[in-house]
């Protein structure tokens, strides 16, 4: 029978092959190009978010820690001696006495406590800024990590959050996002061929000095919500700084929970009890 197969059959069959032999090439080429290359397009940037967490794991932690400390205090010893506009206002040259009631301590606590809000929002700045183009939704790590910062951000941010009948008649000052933003990329400078959050000492004399930089600039927004804490009226922004206790450990737990201090996890909890939202 094979004999009886003509040459224009013969022919036949091998354009047949030849066609499925290019179908099959064209196929292989699509896979390659298509769905092997977006695999690897996914891998590569899982790694990169991969990467970016462990960049930016540390100084999260440490700044949030600085700033949770620092809030801690602030809380438990409401509304403070040093969060006060003539504390601001005054240029003690040093420390005369081991004392809260000295003013050079009392000018040191303000600043830095200026300091570390504004240092751990430009460390979040930062990885916001390095993770623009990256899809956090394809990392466990990035979800949850930006599920916490959201709450900190709420925290400072949201105008609703006082749910009591006489909201209207409270004191309480915001922080808006982009707000908020800003003040961490004031915050970012340049050393060598990297980009990092600037220190205590270069702070200090931009928030001292008489010439405009956008650092002094948006350490005032801070400032604004951080100084005159009331007690004679109802004062939300107690609230809010109890849950950013609250919400800025539970951050640090997610960043590194072995090395949280004991007293801000008592201090956290105890918080989380009595729920500061029910005392507005």
């Amino acid at each position: 029978m094979i004999s009886e197969l003509t040459t224009r059959d013969w022919l036949q069959f091998t354009a047949i092959a030849a066609a499925i032999s290019t179908c099959g090439a064209l196929l292989g080429i699509i896979l390659k190009d298509s769905v092997f290359s977006r695999s690897f397009e996914r891998w590569k940037q899982r790694q990169s978010l991969e990467a970016l967490y462990d960049k930016y794991r540390d100084p999260l932690f440490l700044s949030a820690r600085e700033l949770a400390s620092r809030l801690a205090e602030i809380v438990q010893d409401y509304p403070t001696v040093f969060l006060k506009s003539d504390v601001l206002a005054s240029r003690p040259e040093q420390q005369l006495h081991n004392s809260t009631d000295d003013p050079y301590f009392q000018r040191y606590k303000l600043v830095s406590s200026a300091y570390r809000f504004c240092a751990f929002l430009g460390w979040l700045e930062l990885y916001r800024q390095e993770g623009t183009y990256l899809h956090s939704g394809s990392n466990e790590h990035s979800k949850k990590l930006e599920a916490a910062v959201s709450l900190v951000r709420s925290d400072l941010a949201d105008g609703h959050l006082n749910e009591a009948d006489d909201w209207l008649d409270w004191r309480d000052t915001l922080i808006f996002r982009e707000e908020l933003r800003a003040i961490g990329e004031s915050m970012i400078e340049v050393r060598g061929t990297t980009r990092t959050v600037m220190g205590y000492c270069k702070y200090v004399e931009l928030f001292d000095s008489n010439e405009a930089s956008s650092t002094g600039r948006w350490s005032k927004v801070i400032l604004n919500f951080l100084l005159e804490l009331e007690t004679k009226q109802r004062d939300f922004r107690r609230v809010r700084l109890k849950l950013l206790v609250v919400h800025l450990v539970g951050l640090m737990e997610l960043l590194d929970a072995r090395s949280i201090e004991k007293r801000l996890i008592e201090l956290r909890d105890e918080l989380v009890a009595a729920d500061p939202l029910k005392q507005a």
